[in-house]
């Protein structure tokens, strides 16, 4: 500690009135003290045992406090000096609740899935057929599994409709090269999935975004949209939506088809989420298979190792002409990822770890209900949406929750361009962090955060 602390003791954490363990609010109190200047780089702190007797806690709990504040960067130790505030800026956080990726499956050892996979694959095939360019919308082995995983979204789907691409991001990439030109409006939701508002920007394309209500995009609204904009498509992400959640209802879906086949719109149905579900409404693909355009990734519910995902288009023709853009992007799929993807689909291994990530989503649904004091429903999604209320603010979430070792995504970050009228609420992801353990420890964290600046209304899905 430096003279001044010594001296004065002026830095002692409050741990009255506050929520949450009693070593992350020390350690919480560590960031806020940096961060406010009360504690400067240099300043030395009590030792340990002092600390436990000033503040009135036990040895154990100082003890874990200066361990989280270690891994956060906020404080170092020098031997036969104490304990010292770091200089600079708090590492990236550790511990991650933005990114959106599925948790580890329950009950399955993936890892060693992948390994034996891989090895059993090399074995099965020829070396030449891994080695070589496959160049087009995937092999027909590959596009035959494609249709087996798009089987319960669209029964029967001919596989010259089906592409197979290296991820959802880059088959969007695709259909917007394909099917629209520069500074041409797409719709979509007034809140959508922040990677496509990014490759949107990327291709000089405008979004229009569309008010929502609490069954999904309004309809009435689309239809002034279109008529406004002259658009020709439409970006859903209806199951899961991300980020709030929302699980569009059958006859909101049956609205906006009228609404597409009046005014000539074709929807890209993003849906990653659907293999989790017990049941899903009935998709996009399935109701208006002319006007739909049909995306569905397996790094989004079984892992982002299988960067692989399926492409169906309204018809054979159109599938052609994005397979040539695809072409252009990315020239093929690498044949070890998307082959080991087919066996696994052909064999069930596929289906089986959807479920497993079903049941550890729904596991982590319930933790987080319990430490946040939230309301849960039945989908098993990987993430929460929190509205804040009137009068929070959702940047300063997100900026506390960094200072504290923790990643958020406020609502801004899914706003369409041009879109004022954003919401204060944050999205926070239960997959990214692998073990449970953690995971409690970041969500107790973030209770403290929320119950320090009173945020009251939460939904869990």
């Amino acid at each position: 500690m430096s003279a001044r602390l010594d001296k004065d003791s002026e830095w002692l954490p409050d741990l009255k009135g506050g929520d949450g363990p009693l070593y992350l609010r020390i350690a919480g109190a560590l960031a806020d003290a940096r961060a406010n200047g009360r504690l400067q780089p240099g300043d030395r702190l009590p030792p340990q045992r002092d600390l436990a007797q000033r503040l009135g806690v036990d040895l154990t709990t100082v003890t874990r406090a200066f361990a989280e504040a270690r891994r956060r960067n906020l404080i170092d130790a020098a031997p036969g000096r104490g304990t010292f505030v770091t200089p600079g800026g708090p590492d990236e956080p550790i511990l991650d609740l933005s990114m959106n990726i599925p948790p580890p499956p329950y009950g399955i050892n993936l890892p060693m899935l992948i390994r034996t996979g891989i090895d059993g694959l090399l074995k099965r095939s020829s070396a030449g057929a891994l080695l070589s360019y496959h160049p087009g919308p995937g092999s027909p082995a590959e596009r035959a599994a494609g249709t087996l995983w798009l089987d319960k979204a669209a029964a029967r789907l001919p596989v010259d409709r089906v592409a197979v691409g290296t991820g959802a991001q880059c088959l969007l990439a695709a259909v917007l090269s394909s099917r629209t030109r520069e500074g041409e409006v797409i719709l979509t939701d007034h809140l959508t999935y922040s990677g496509f508002t990014a490759l949107a920007k990327n291709m000089n394309r405008d979004l229009a975004g569309i008010t929502a209500d609490e069954h999904g995009m309004r309809p009435d609204l689309l239809e002034k949209a279109a008529r406004k904009h002259g658009a020709r498509l439409v970006y859903l992400n209806p199951t899961l939506h991300n980020p709030t959640t929302l699980i569009m209802p059958e006859r909101r879906r049956q609205d906006l088809i009228r609404v597409a086949r009046r005014a000539g719109l074709t929807f890209i149905e993003d849906d990653p989420y659907s293999p989790i579900l017990h049941q899903a409404p009935p998709s996009f693909l399935a109701l208006a298979p002319h006007e739909t355009i049909h995306v569905a990734t397996l790094a989004k519910c079984i892992s982002p190792f299988l960067r692989t995902a399926f492409l169906v288009m309204p018809d054979a023709e159109s599938l052609d002409d994005v397979a040539r853009h695809l072409r252009s992007l990315t020239l093929m799929t690498p044949p070890l990822m998307t082959g080991l993807a087919a066996e696994w689909i052909r064999s069930g291994i596929a289906g089986e770890i959807a479920a497993g990530v079903r049941r550890e989503a729904e596991a982590r649904q319930a933790m987080a209900g319990s430490i946040l004091n939230l309301s849960t429903s039945r989908a098993p999604g990987f993430h929460i949406w929190m509205s804040l209320g009137k009068g929070r603010s959702a940047s300063d979430i997100v900026d506390k929750a960094q200072r504290r070792g923790l990643a958020l995504s406020e609502a801004g970050e899914f706003a369409t361009d041009g879109n004022s009228d954003v919401p204060q609420a944050v999205r926070i992801a239960l997959g990214a962090i692998p073990d449970r353990q953690k995971l409690s420890e970041a969500l107790q964290s973030l209770a403290v955060i929320l119950t320090e600046t009173r945020v009251f209304k939460g939904t869990l899905v």
